[in-house]
């Protein structure tokens, strides 16, 4: 029975998922266009200028709007940021409980692993927020 806790649920699991979908697409755009990703390799907004046929111009306008939004994003994700490592642990925890030894070894340092490049987008984006 989907009962009014189960729906909060789903409701919160849908929330972070977009939340980070849309932070990750921003931070992602931000890191590739510092690390030589260029404006159409690998960004939100060559994405879309790919997708969507954007003109040089639009590109630009839409680079400009996620570079505007950014600290909004980051602010989000400072707010949820326990919240989401709480439920991402929770998940980790029970995906652990199926997996045999030798699969959870494995899955350990998968999670290290993106653990480690969670912390350096981290880093990069406090960088980043320092700068003028």
């Amino acid at each position: 029975m989907f009962n009014r806790s189960k729906a909060w649920a789903v409701t919160l699991l849908v929330a972070v998922a977009v939340v980070g979908i849309a932070a990750g697409a921003v931070g992602h755009d931000w890191y590739m266009a510092r690390h030589g990703g260029g404006a159409d390799r690998g960004t939100y907004s060559g994405y879309l200028t790919h997708e969507l046929k954007l003109d040089q111009a639009q590109h630009d306008s839409v680079a400009a709007i996620l570079h505007r939004r950014r600290p909004e994003m980051r602010a989000i994700m400072i707010t949820i940021r326990p919240q989401l490592d709480s439920a991402r642990a929770r998940v980790a925890d029970d995906i652990r409980a199926i997996l045999t030894p030798a699969q959870r070894e494995a899955y350990q340092r998968l999670l290290d692993r993106d653990r480690a490049e969670r912390a350096r987008a981290d880093s990069a984006a406090a960088a980043q927020a320092k700068k003028p």
